[in-house]
């Protein structure tokens, strides 16, 4: 199993914290002509109908749309009702990717069709709505590790060069990104790929690492790490517990309890040569989807007692 850890290290790094070149790849989506796209309306959120691959995903999550979101690299794909939809705004190269209770914030690099400057910086918007917020850095940075609050929307964040409003480090915002502070990180190793933030305590943060997963409870000043080593990844927060995912030997799923500071494991699909990079847990319901290193997507609706196939390699299902 060496070959995934691998390549699993060479990914996450590429995708968390190496600078974007710039390059595009065209996903093989659907032309945009009455015969090949269709429009739903659900809870007045407008979606197209998506036919094709979805390639270069930088984050899931639950959003103000209905059904699954996932941030590629040509825009927001929607997985819903058994189908595939996109948005059609927002189509631009996500790096950093939250979902919220209202929304999402996003950062990155502009689409072919957008208008934004180079980087987009901090963005906070809708799934189904055209305008995205600016909450800083546009034109500056894109924060590939970045995680907020699904209800509090408490912002951490790794900036990797300094620009003209924040110095090269970790940093948090307790006002929606209007004010940032450095907070020390004691206890991070370097080799980091994923932050995520409690969903109401905006002091909870944890941190996926090639040597495991580690969480503070002091806003980040200090970390723990609470899993055995091993490389982590698939970080997503409830109220009571902590998803990750673990790559040993093999790949693993689990839940770390909050209050009983106790590690269970969630039987997960037979990955093979694959492993969880990203998961989210729906706020409502009882579902679980991941998505892999190799592009594949599993939701879950009996914690992992059995797994449904949405997306294979990048084709959808």
């Amino acid at each position: 199993m060496k070959h995934i850890k691998t390549t699993l290290a060479i990914s996450g790094m590429a995708l968390f914290l190496a600078a974007c070149t710039g390059e595009t790849t065209e996903e093989k989506g659907s032309e945009s002509t009455e015969e090949t796209k269709e429009s739903t309306e659900t809870e007045e959120i407008e979606l197209e109908e998506f036919k094709g691959t979805i390639e270069h995903v930088h984050g899931i999550g639950y959003t103000d749309a209905e059904g699954i979101t996932f941030a590629s690299h040509s825009g927001l794909k929607v997985y819903r009702n058994d189908q595939w939809m996109e948005s059609p705004h927002h189509k631009n190269d996500y790096m950093g990717f939250n979902a919220t209770e209202e929304g999402m914030y996003v950062s990155g690099h502009p689409g072919e069709s957008s208008d934004l400057p180079n980087p987009i910086g901090l963005q906070k918007g809708k799934v189904g709505e055209s305008e995205l917020d600016p909450l800083g850095f546009v034109g500056e940075s894109d924060f590939h590790l970045l995680g907020v609050g699904y209800e509090n929307e408490a912002i951490y964040l790794l900036n990797s060069r300094p620009d003209d409003n924040l110095e090269t480090g970790f940093h948090r915002s307790f006002d929606g990104g209007g004010t940032f502070e450095a907070m020390a990180a004691e206890g991070l190793p370097e080799k980091l790929f994923q932050l995520a933030v409690h969903p109401t305590d905006e002091k909870m943060v944890a941190a996926a690492a090639e040597s495991g997963v580690f969480l503070s409870t002091d806003a980040g000043e200090t970390f723990e790490r609470i899993s055995e080593e091993g490389q982590a990844s698939g970080l997503t927060f409830t109220e009571d517990e902590l998803y990750f995912s673990l790559l040993q030997n093999e790949s693993s799923f689990h839940t770390y309890d909050l209050e009983m500071e106790e590690v269970a494991e969630v039987p997960s699909p037979d990955f093979n040569e694959d492993a969880v990079l990203y998961a989210a847990v729906h706020p409502e319901e009882e579902e679980i989807t991941v998505f892999t290193m190799n592009g594949s997507s599993y939701v879950t609706e009996n914690e992992g007692e059995s797994w449904k196939r949405i997306l294979n390699n990048g084709t959808i299902k």
